[in-house]
């Protein structure tokens, strides 16, 4: 774990996390793809109408972008980009527009279903995409003004991800916190009720509200706790493992896996944070 430490370090983790989603995610995109042309409901003409009448413009360009050919080659080059980012690319301008092609794909797909189809799963891989961004601009800038080469654009890049993730976490816990149904436990059960297992059985140790809200309370708190693992390495680890097991059962209960995917590529970054807060215990 100490190795993550150093900033390359870490970056490269947080990076090969992603891409290996990304590649997983352009496969998923293809089958919805394909899946969908049968259903006259998620056309883009259906979906994209109000765009249609406020930028008509905008709307046959992206209209140009999202025929299904031209979307499944978006993807493929999607998973090349991914792939060259996975194996690590030492060319500064070939990596950049990799980057960038990365970026802008995943924007593009975000537009062609209105949204986050994936919920708070897209929100994240677009701020990882963006963290990565940021801190490759300033890299191509200092070696573009010939300053010092060092390792700041990859520490932006880094609590840029601690930044986001740690926040999302915390709001996350804030909503169960204020929300009755999760603090007494009824919305444990509904949500797994409705999961991919569910209903549960009549005598599930999950309907008891004793259980439910224990394992509620248990989630809200780590969520709202989670900035904490910036005190110390030792506590990082044991957050992050949870982080593990949390995303895991999701995945396993409500079939989430980009959730599971997208929120292990930040472990990484939030493992550096830890121990850049605590210099002497490194």
């Amino acid at each position: 774990m100490t190795a993550l430490a150093d900033p390359h370090s870490a970056l490269l983790a947080c990076q090969s996390l992603l891409a290996l989603a990304l590649i997983l995610f352009s496969f998923e995109d293809r089958k919805l793809i394909k899946d969908t042309l049968a259903e006259p409901c998620f056309a883009w003409h259906v979906l994209g109408h109000d765009l249609k009448a406020l930028w008509p413009r905008s709307f046959r360009l992206l209209a140009w972008c999202f025929d299904p050919q031209r979307l499944n080659r978006l993807l493929l080059l999607r998973t090349l980009c991914a792939l060259l980012m996975l194996g690590g690319i030492a060319n500064d301008g070939l990596r950049a527009c990799s980057l960038l092609m990365l970026w802008v794909s995943q924007v593009l797909m975000m537009v062609r279903w209105r949204g986050a189809l994936n919920g708070g799963s897209d929100i994240m891989t677009l701020s990882l995409l963006n963290a990565l961004m940021i801190g490759e601009t300033f890299n191509l800038s200092a070696q573009l003004f010939d300053r010092p080469e060092s390792d700041l654009g990859n520490r932006i890049s880094l609590w840029f991800i601690v930044i986001q993730s740690l926040s999302a976490y915390v709001i996350s816990g804030a909503v169960k916190l204020r929300e009755k149904a999760w603090r007494d436990g009824r919305a444990l059960i509904h949500f797994l009720n409705h999961a991919i297992y569910g209903p549960l059985q009549p005598r599930s140790l999950f309907r008891r509200r004793s259980v439910s809200m224990a394992v509620s309370w248990s989630f809200i708190l780590w969520e709202c706790s989670m900035p904490c693992l910036l005190l110390h390495p030792q506590v990082a680890i044991v957050a992050c493992a949870i982080a593990l097991v949390f995303h895991g059962l999701v995945f396993w209960f409500f079939g989430l896996n980009r959730f599971f995917w997208t929120w292990i590529s930040c472990l990484p970054a939030l493992m550096f944070a830890s121990y850049a807060m605590s210099p002497l215990s490194v």
